[in-house]
């Protein structure tokens, strides 16, 4: 088959991959719809993604959906040509966090077209991937591919939402996302549905900011103003998502969030970060991480199944699988960009 396959920074090549092996236990996936990360526009631009650095060459893409072209003896279920979403996720099932049910916590994760693992395992930017069968899951009706290769960033939000839920969960809520990237937008999406009373959303940028309002925000910020001091006074917001991954924006989350309130951290911060931590102490905060996702793909497809969420305002632009390369390179400039993905009509 072919693939578009990482050899280094800004050295993606289309090439000839072997297809997977398929089990007993798996199915050959038919790509039909790939969304580009902002994991995969790191490891194209700088050959890496914070500790996970590549050791052979590899198709990156983990936000896919498609067809079962071939499916393992083994598998019950499921039939060729049907259509389903991929979780990534690999873990081991034996682990002490697997075990508990806190899979996404996996001490041997494997993961789809990511270096996080070696042998590295190719992702979506080709045309197959076997994948488990328990990996798959069938598309309600309606739901077209490029909702489906949505499902992966739509669990990290839903993830997010619900890692709030130590101070009584989000309903009722007033809320405050820093950083308006894809995710970001999704976040606003999923705290919508689950009934955050209002949602505020900051970013440095002004489109992803209008495309929030658009999205259904209440209130944006460029956090660099005291607009934002102003907002947050008198214990005013309740719980922060901070997407953004930038130590000022989880610094002022410290800072702004409530008396008694929460602050999720989604966002990869750098190794090292000087924080207000008394603040964690003298306003009883409690600050607590989100990581990937667990137990909410089900939640998550039927977000986007019922229409309680409208992802397609997200999808910025879909690139035929031929033009890869222009898909990468809006990817980078993020040129009012939320989500660029890559379509594949047919593969023999």
């Amino acid at each position: 088959m072919k693939a578009y396959v990482l050899h280094g920074p800004k050295d993606m090549r289309y090439e000839e991959r072997p297809v997977g092996l398929v089990g007993a236990s798996d199915a050959l996936i038919r790509v039909r719809r790939t969304g580009i990360c902002g994991s995969d526009v790191h490891y194209y631009s700088h050959g890496q993604i914070g500790d996970f650095v590549p050791r052979e060459p590899f198709a990156l893409g983990h936000e896919f959906a498609g067809e079962i072209a071939e499916i393992g003896s083994d598998v019950k279920g499921f039939s060729i040509g049907d259509r389903i979403a991929v979780d990534p996720q690999l873990p081991c099932g034996e682990c002490r966090f697997c075990r508990s049910g806190r899979y996404n916590l996996c001490t041997n994760m494997r993961f789809f077209g990511s270096a996080s693992c070696c042998p590295h395992i190719d992702g979506g930017f080709g045309e197959y991937v076997a994948v488990p069968a328990r990996n798959c899951y069938l598309l309600p009706e309606g739901l077209d591919y490029g909702y489906a290769a949505m499902l992966e960033p739509l669990t990290i939000a839903t993830h997010a939402v619900m890692r709030a839920s130590g101070n009584g969960g989000i309903a009722g809520k007033r809320l405050l996302i820093t950083g308006a990237g894809s995710i970001g937008q999704l976040v606003l999406l999923v705290a919508r549905a689950y009934g955050a009373s209002s949602i505020a959303v900051s970013d440095v940028e002004a489109f992803p900011r209008d495309f929030a309002i658009s999205a259904g925000a209440d209130f944006v910020f460029d956090p660099r103003n005291d607009e934002i001091n102003s907002f947050a006074a008198n214990d005013a917001i309740d719980v922060i998502i901070e997407v953004s991954g930038s130590p000022i924006a989880l610094a002022q989350s410290l800072r702004l969030v409530g008396r008694g309130g929460t602050v999720v951290q989604v966002g990869t911060q750098p190794a090292s970060v000087e924080l207000p931590i008394n603040l964690v102490m003298s306003k009883e905060l409690l600050v607590v991480g989100s990581f990937r996702s667990a137990h909410v793909i089900q939640p998550a497809l039927d977000l986007a199944a019922s229409g309680r969420i409208n992802l397609k305002p997200s999808i910025s632009a879909v690139y035929p699988f031929a033009k890869f390369q222009e898909a990468m390179d809006a990817a980078v400039t993020k040129d009012r960009v939320i989500k660029i993905q890559v379509e594949q009509e047919s593969v023999v």
